[in-house]
């Protein structure tokens, strides 16, 4: 406590320019200021402490049920991935048969439609070797008579 007043005395008069003396009521005042100042500090930091292990172990929870949660949605992640793959296949397979005869009665059309231009090319064809066999006989009954 001497070597508080001391300090307290020295510093009043350092700041204000005043003396005072151990004896004058303003010390008192200002010791017991002092002590209960830093006996807030001292409940403050050990509340600090306290509030602070607290706050990193609530904060230890909240990073584990992260951590938990990411690792769920990873799983989910996955399994929707499984199950998008597998309807996009179910899909693909249910698919194919209305493709396939879609593209299939399209063939079939193109392909009637050709057969039947070459059937009148053929036609146009046997008309015209026909004529040309017709006057060839006839050409060569006229020059053997």
């Amino acid at each position: 406590m001497n070597n508080d007043a001391d300090n307290i005395i020295a510093e009043v008069f350092r700041l204000t320019g005043t003396r005072i003396t151990r004896d004058d009521p303003v010390l008192a005042v200002l010791v017991m200021q002092r002590q209960f100042l830093q006996q807030s500090l001292d409940e403050f930091a050990a509340g600090q402490t306290v509030s602070h292990e607290t706050f990193l172990t609530q904060l230890a929870a909240h990073e584990q049920n992260i951590t938990e949660a990411a690792a769920k949605l990873e799983t989910y992640r996955e399994q929707l991935l499984t199950e998008l793959s597998q309807h996009a296949g179910n899909e693909i397979e249910a698919a194919e048969p209305k493709i396939y005869a879609a593209v299939s009665a399209r063939v079939m059309k193109d392909v009637e439609a050709s057969n039947e231009r070459l059937v009148g090319r053929l036609k146009k064809l046997l008309a015209i070797a026909f004529a040309v066999a017709l006057v060839l006989m006839m050409l060569f009954v006229l020059l053997v008579t």
